[in-house]
């Protein structure tokens, strides 16, 4: 069914500028041509792959379904690629890995500069990211790894596969310098009288109450002492610095908290209710048999041994 590589990539630029004419100039070709071509994918899928609207054409619910597969089918025959030029003509490729904010500062700096020193022909592009935003860049054939925390346990389609590696715990952290630190006790008051930080999905508000996020650990301090924090700030994983800045609080992994580079935290010893959740990888399953990934997830793994129990 899906017979021609160059149809599915002409198809795909049509998806990303929502126009043909576009599209077709992107591709250097024709209208009418880049039509045709359209039209046949149409008549092979027996389904419609795109409605007309006032700014183009956009993709009907059966045109997203092969939109996802046309991605995933293009970046196996790449992954193919890669895999062979790196037997004929040395180690050459690339791998595109997102990672949760800790994950990228504390667990795959010294993995990549392992890695490179193994594969210094592999180009790596690394993006900072939710784990529900990397999952989606794997879906559609974007990117190939991520690492970090699961914010969901809704399945996966079948070319992922979801690895738990660690178990990770949450709690309140701040500077070495923050205040409430030179107090004999610290009590959940003296929470609500600070700014906090937060970011990734600790800060996103979740309609489940047994999930780990920022909004959940604010609501059991407003149950606990009938005050609401006053200022929150969301950041992105460099926003993490701002708590050099001022009497930041912010709510995430104890397992890394010591070992963010140039960012000496301490934890707050207060103790909420249970909140830990599990982290791992989520990878391609075609790429999880190359002798590039193999390598990266030795690295990592051993990297991670450290924050085992």
């Amino acid at each position: 069914m899906f017979e021609k590589r160059t149809d599915l990539i002409k198809f795909l630029a049509v998806v990303d500028t929502g126009k043909i004419h576009a599209a077709a100039a992107k591709m250097n070709t024709t209208q009418p041509a880049l039509s045709r071509i359209i039209a046949k994918l149409e008549d092979q899928f027996k389904g419609q792959l795109f409605e007309r609207v006032p700014t183009g054409v956009r993709l009907t619910a059966f045109g997203a379904t092969i939109e996802e597969q046309a991605r995933h089918i293009l970046r196996e025959i790449e992954l193919a690629e890669d895999e062979i030029n790196s037997t004929v003509s040395g180690r050459t490729g690339h791998l595109r890995i997102t990672a949760g904010p800790m994950w990228m500062q504390v667990i795959l700096p010294s993995v990549i500069r392992r890695f490179h020193e193994t594969y210094p022909g592999i180009t790596l592009q690394l993006a900072t990211m939710s784990y529900q935003e990397g999952v989606d860049l794997l879906t559609n054939g974007h990117s190939d790894l991520h690492c970090g925390g699961f914010d969901s346990d809704e399945p996966l389609p079948q070319f992922l596969n979801r690895d738990h590696i660690l178990d990770m715990d949450l709690g309140v952290v701040a500077h070495e310098d923050h205040p409430l630190l030179a107090r004999p006790t610290i009590t959940y008051e003296d929470l609500v009288d600070y700014p906090w930080l937060g970011y990734g999905a600790q800060a996103s508000t979740t309609t489940r109450n047994d999930w780990p996020s920022l909004t959940n650990i604010l609501d059991e301090l407003a149950e606990r002492t009938g005050r609401r924090v006053r200022t929150i700030v969301q950041i992105d994983a460099a926003g993490l610095f701002l708590m050099r800045t001022g009497p930041y609080l912010s709510y995430f992994s104890l397992n890394f908290a010591k070992d963010i580079p140039g960012l000496p935290l301490r934890i707050i010893p207060l103790n909420f209710k249970s909140r830990s959740f599990r982290s791992g990888i989520v990878a391609r399953r075609s790429i999880k048999g190359t002798s590039a990934f193999k390598h990266f997830n030795e690295l990592l793994m051993e990297k991670v041994a450290a924050y085992l129990p």
